[in-house]
């Protein structure tokens, strides 16, 4: 990962670079051994060729992917595929922005122009917000459960020397629903960052990474979900793809949800977390306040959930859900410094991208 935050004075070009030259390093590999690549290139161009001609290299496989702020990370999967059958032997994963951070739209680009609630004027927060309004509705939550996530976020940030909000200090339940309302239920502190960063990760056969630099983790289960593009359409407004994604990932390893030693959910927003953690199954659908209450998800309770700080305290730029399987990798290595889950052996990934419309779920271990 690069540096995180306002980066003003560097080009994306330059972000992407140094994330794909310092993820090589990390490796042992050099620009010439990749031959496979997951997104854009430096340039943001859609073609493999953008990469070519920025780094010399010739490439035999090139894909896209479109899971939102996860379309990066959920690159895992298809890499995984692509490597097993030959096409490539080794894939890089990057992502990278940078400049001046520019307001978004007021519309924040609606499914279709159609939409009844998009040509009024939406944006993501309002859209999590309906859903952090139909959990409450439902099971019971409250906005001081969602705070809980935003808690355990900063603290880990802290512990974090490259998060953007590590240095702001602790907050506390009350901080957050003290601070200024953004959509209602979501306060200031539900909601993620705004910055820019890059980061990548190489992925290669077992065999090749046994004589790299670097201890390697395997991907053992991997899974995707996919039940709606328009939010109008959606059969719920409380579970998503996640559970498919979730239990094809674990119907792979072949491992339970108590295996798990540390988990990665992506925070957009808080109420990702609990509709995440219950959707992947982790708790009863409904019960994902309870399951976070008093410290659970934080370092030390029963399921670690983003010890970097996620997207709420680390960083929220470029294809961030990227950032939560770096973290993972970290902890699974034991390279987490003060942040470091004790006996890491298991992780679990679980992305999102839109407001819900895309899922994945991947799950990591140590050879």
């Amino acid at each position: 990962m690069t540096e995180q935050g306002k980066l003003s004075d560097r080009t994306a070009g330059s972000v992407y670079a140094e994330s794909v030259l310092g993820a090589l390093a990390d490796a042992g590999l050099g620009v010439k051994d990749i031959d496979g690549i997951i997104g854009t290139g430096p340039e943001g161009a859609g073609i493999a060729g953008d990469f070519s001609d920025n780094f010399g290299v010739t490439l035999r496989f090139q894909a896209q992917t479109g899971v939102g702020a996860s379309s990066s990370s959920s690159g895992i999967g298809i890499a995984a595929m692509a490597i097993e059958r030959g096409y490539a032997d080794v894939v890089i994963i990057p992502t990278a922005s940078g400049g001046a951070i520019r307001p978004g739209s007021r519309t924040g680009g609606g499914p279709t122009p159609s939409s009844f609630e998009h040509i009024w004027g939406s944006n993501p927060a309002a859209v999590y917000a309906m859903a952090a309004r139909r959990h409450m509705y439902e099971y019971g939550t409250t906005p001081a459960q969602l705070a809980e996530v935003a808690v355990a976020a900063r603290k880990h940030a802290t512990l974090n020397p490259a998060s953007v909000m590590g240095e702001r200090g602790l907050i506390s339940v009350e901080d957050v629903l003290e601070s200024r309302m953004i959509a209602d239920p979501l306060h200031l502190y539900d909601c993620c960052l705004v910055n820019a960063g890059g980061g990548a990760i190489v992925m290669t056969t077992m065999e090749r990474a046994q004589d790299l630099r670097t201890t390697p983790i395997v991907l053992m289960g991997w899974g995707e979900g996919f039940t709606f593009h328009d939010i109008m359409t959606a059969p719920s407004m409380t579970s998503f793809g996640g559970v498919v994604a979730a239990t094809t990932a674990f119907a792979h390893a072949g491992i339970s949800r108590d295996d798990i030693d540390v988990a990665g959910i992506s925070d957009h927003f808080s109420i990702n977390v609990l509709i995440e953690l219950e959707d992947a199954g982790f708790c009863g659908k409904g019960e994902g306040g309870d399951f976070i209450a008093g410290g659970a998800i934080q370092l030390g309770g029963r399921l670690p959930v983003n010890t970097d700080g996620g997207f709420l305290s680390n960083s929220h730029g470029g294809g961030c859900g990227l950032y939560t399987v770096v973290e993972l990798v970290r902890q699974l290595r034991g390279e987490a410094g003060e942040r470091q889950v004790e006996n890491c052996n298991l992780a679990y990934a679980h992305g999102t991208g839109g407001t819900f419309q895309g899922q994945y779920a991947a799950i990591f271990g140590r050879r």
